[in-house]
């Protein structure tokens, strides 16, 4: 694992996001603001899994993220989509006057990360019906590598409406197969 910029904004977000993944956010507090001013000048942003009704433990981890796009919504708040190129491990967290938090973080590996090119046909056809269905999700992603397994299953277990302290079960690098199982239970009904 390699070091990354010690000083990155920290956002906490009741989202699960693995590496590749794309998501939508709405921005509307002024310091959320400034952390996205801070987060598009330098390496972006950290995504930390909070989620106040959940089980989860203290987190560790988090969602490295670069901002992809930026729009304002209808009603004009600022929308921005983000992708996450990593998952990293929270060493440390500093909290600022402006209650704003940074922290001091590195890389850490993930399965999602990996090409695996054993194409889950049944998984991959449902996820591309998904797709199909969802305008907003479809024009997220201008890729989607369906023939990869594990960005299969890593897009499914951002998709499902599951308890968070469940999906943060597979953020370990050796994961893969008990996520792949999982997803393909629920999606599958075996």
């Amino acid at each position: 694992m390699k070091a990354v910029n010690s000083r990155l904004p920290i956002f906490p977000l009741p989202v699960f996001l693995l590496p590749n993944g794309i998501t939508r956010l709405r921005i509307f507090e002024p310091r959320y603001l400034k952390l996205v001013k801070i987060a598009s000048t330098e390496q972006g942003f950290i995504i930390l899994l909070n989620a106040k009704s959940s089980s989860l433990t203290e987190i560790k981890w988090g969602s490295w993220v670069d901002i992809i796009n930026f729009d304002e919504g209808e009603d004009g708040v600022l929308e921005i989509d983000v992708q996450c190129k990593s998952l990293v491990e929270i060493l440390s967290i500093e909290n600022e006057k402006e209650q704003l938090n940074f922290g001091c973080v590195k890389e850490k590996s993930h399965w999602s990360q990996k090409v695996n090119h054993i194409k889950l046909s049944e998984l991959s056809s449902s996820l591309e019906d998904v797709f199909e269905n969802n305008i907003m999700l479809n024009t997220l992603y201008n890729e989607k590598p369906t023939h990869n397994a594990s960005w299969v299953v890593a897009r499914w277990l951002e998709l499902l409406p599951i308890n968070l302290a469940i999906k943060n079960t597979f953020i370990n690098d050796h994961s893969y197969q008990d996520a792949e199982n999982f997803v393909h239970a629920i999606i599958l009904n075996d």
